[in-house]
This record gives structure tokens, sequence and C-alpha cells, in this order.
């Protein structure tokens, strides 16, 4: 921003120093008054998304009609309808602003899905009002952290209202400990603690976590692409992406007619272009340039370079796009402030003239087999949990556990309760 203390003035008087908590999404206020650059984009955190294509016609006929906002908990998916959130769109360091990378896919058919779950990015995700239930599938990736170090929170918060184990999707490695299954496994071992404590308290199943790891080393030229979840008339594919390491892959989602492709971070590649062919919206990685990085994170520039050259550019993402052809682009992964988009668009534009977008956390896009409609959330701040869906599932608890619990003689001084 221009003027970051005066940014973060605005910011915190309307979030903290003035009563505007939201009762309701209703209530909620963006931190930010609309202004707009001078390219004529919306400036970040204002309530607009960052696109000048909030509606993008794919076939002619009767089309819904969107309100200005999504308004978290109160707008029902439609049973043929996919809607897809940006639950974090930005990097490590995470700002008060912008999370790590997560995204959320909803279907119409009742399914949730994970994309990624970055740092900080748990409470935006509990602030759509999803019952908590409901979110038990998480497609990793990579496993850099700032796409998978949220893992802990959601592990946490959805033990308390979930008979079901956390399931995680991931590559292996080209070694056992660096494949999502060691991953998951580690998690647990530091975790032992947390787990012991929570015996007999908390539902058993809620406190299992579940790695389902694909082979890497299945993809070859004549399979470059793996099948690696079919149910409920939902495919996901699973394809290799460059970056850095084995084990980073992107993702295609099918359903009802309907396509996403999310591909994380990687150096740009014809093949992820490829496998990402047509689908209706193309979430792909959008970096900044070296010296802006340099500048904005205080970090050497020969740091900076190293890093960027190991992502995605504007004009590499416009050839991306060009090849994909996706009826939406969405750039994430970005520094979204009102002195970087511009530029972000004007190098996208070098190589691609399709619809685009630049993902702030809580943008909403909304795709049907008409049209595809792009607005931001507005939520509850101090959001509880949705209600489950009716089951017949009922909770199981083991046995508390009878050793290493605390000292007797700590224990014997607990005061006496007289309260619920």
């Amino acid at each position: 921003m221009k003027n970051m203390p005066k940014l973060l003035s605005l910011f915190l008087a309307s979030t903290l120093c003035v009563p505007v908590l939201a009762e309701s999404p209703l209530d909620f206020r963006f931190p930010i008054d609309c202004s707009y650059t001078e390219a004529g984009y919306p400036v970040p955190l204002c309530g607009k998304p960052l696109t000048k294509y909030a509606v993008v016609q794919k076939q002619a006929g009767n089309h819904k009609t969107y309100p200005e906002h999504f308004i978290a908990g109160s707008e029902a998916i439609e049973a043929d309808e996919m809607r897809i959130t940006t639950i974090g769109s930005g990097n490590p360091p995470v700002r008060l602003g912008q999370a790590s990378t997560s995204w959320l896919v909803e279907l119409g058919n009742g399914d949730n899905f994970i994309f990624d779950i970055g740092g900080g990015t748990v409470p935006a995700l509990w602030s759509l009002g999803v019952p908590l239930s409901t979110l038990d599938k998480v497609f990793v990736t990579h496993l850099h952290l700032d796409h998978f170090g949220g893992i802990f929170n959601l592990w946490d918060s959805m033990g308390w209202g979930r008979n079901t184990p956390l399931h995680v999707w991931g590559s292996s490695g080209h070694t056992p400990e660096l494949g999502v299954a060691a991953f998951v496994e580690n998690i647990e071992k530091s975790a032992a603690w947390h787990i012991l404590s929570k015996t007999g308290i908390a539902a058993r199943e809620g406190m299992q976590i579940k790695a389902h790891e694909f082979d890497y080393a299945k993809f070859t030229p004549e399979q470059p692409k793996q099948l690696v979840y079919a149910e409920n008339d939902v495919y996901i594919y699973a394809f290799p992406v460059d970056h850095i390491l084995q084990g980073a892959v992107g993702y295609r989602l099918e359903w009802n007619g309907l396509s996403m492709a999310f591909t994380g971070d990687s150096e740009p590649t014809t093949h992820e272009a490829e496998m990402a062919k047509g689908v209706d919206v193309f979430i792909h990685e959008l970096f900044i340039d070296a010296p802006t990085f340099s500048e904005k994170n205080a970090m050497p520039i020969e740091v900076a370079k190293n890093i960027v050259h190991k992502h995605t550019s504007p004009e590499e993402l416009g050839e991306i796009f060009s090849i994909a052809e996706p009826v939406l682009g969405v750039g994430t992964h970005f520094f979204t402030n009102e002195d970087t988009i511009d530029g972000a668009f004007a190098g996208l534009s070098k190589t691609y003239s399709g619809p685009v977008a630049i993902a702030q956390d809580l943008m909403v896009i909304n795709v049907t087999k008409e049209q595809i409609v792009t607005r931001m959330a507005r939520t509850d701040l101090l959001s509880w949990s949705e209600p489950a869906p009716e089951s017949d599932d009922k909770p199981t608890y083991d046995p508390k556990p009878s050793e290493g619990v605390t000292l007797k003689w700590i224990s014997e001084t607990r005061i006496e309760r007289s309260y619920n």
C-alpha cells in the first residue's frame, strides 16, 4: 500500500476499535472504503472482487441473479451448482488481511473439499457457516508449510463436532519420509500429548487423522494423471507439477458437467496447462516480481530472486491460461496491495485476453452450466459452529487415561465446583 500506517489504522478502526463486530454477516463492514487503481481495479479489502469479469456468461439461458455479496450461512447452494471460496490467497508471511493458501469447494450434492490448508486460514473457513462435520476431506498439493501449516488448527477444531476422521490426500515423495503419509504420521506423533489428554472427552473418531497417499512414481508420459478420488459422481485427478521436489501436484475436480483445477505452486509447464484444459475455473499461483518482493519483505534481492524463480510470473501465467483456455482464470498466492495489482493484470494481459481474477481471502465464485459469478463474502467475525447434518452415527469414546495424569498432590487442591 502507498500509506501502510493509514491502512493499518483504518483496518483496526473498522474491526476492533469501534463497535462494528458483526452480530451477523449482514453487519460486516469491509476494512477499506472502495476506490479504484489507475487501471480501474477496486482496491483490495473493500468488498469487491479483483476482476473486471465479475460475471462470465457460458451459455444462453436463464441466469441466476446473486446478491452483491455472499452472505455466509444464509445462501444455500443449488443442487447443480459449484461454489469455490478463497480461504487463503497469500504467502508466508501470513498477513492480517491475507492468510496463506487454502480453497474450499462446495458441491450441490452436499460434498465439500478443502484444497491446501495453509497457516492462518482456518478462522476464515469457520466463518463461512459450513458445518464442521462436513469438512473432513483435504487435498494437499505439496508439503510447504504455507500450504499445509493450518492442519493442526483444522484437525483440532473439527474434533469438537465431527464423528469421522479427518482425511488427507496427497502424493508420495521420492523417499518414504517425504510423502504425505509420513507427514500425517508425524503430525499424530507431535500431537501425542494433545490426543491422550482428550481421550475419553472428545469422540474417538473426531480425534483421528488418516492419510490417503497416491504413488508419485506412477506418473509417466503415458499416465500423466491419476484418479485419486471417485465417490458420489465426483472425480478428482492428480497430476505432477514442477515445484522443486518430486511430490508436488495439482488437482482437477469434475462433477455434474462442472470442473475446476488447482495447482498450488509451480514453475510454468505446458503439462499443467494441458491437465487443466477447458475447466470452468483454473486457480494457479501468480507471483510478484523479485524487486518488489525484496522491498516489501526487507529481504536481500538474491534471496528474492531464488524464491521468485521457483514460481510463476504474470506473463507466464497468461501463457498457461492461453493453453488451458479456462472459462475463468484465477491468480492466487499473490501479495494483493493497491500498488501491486495493476502490474499483475498488465503482465497477464500481455499473453492472455480471457477473463481473469486475482484472489483475495473470502472471494466466492459460483459456477453453473450457464455462468460464473465472482463476489466477496461477508462473514461473522465471531461465528459459532453450524449444526451438523442429522446422522445415525453416534460418537464413541475411549477410556480416559489411567497413567500420566495430573499428579495427585496437585489435583487434591482442586477448588470444589459449585457450577455446571
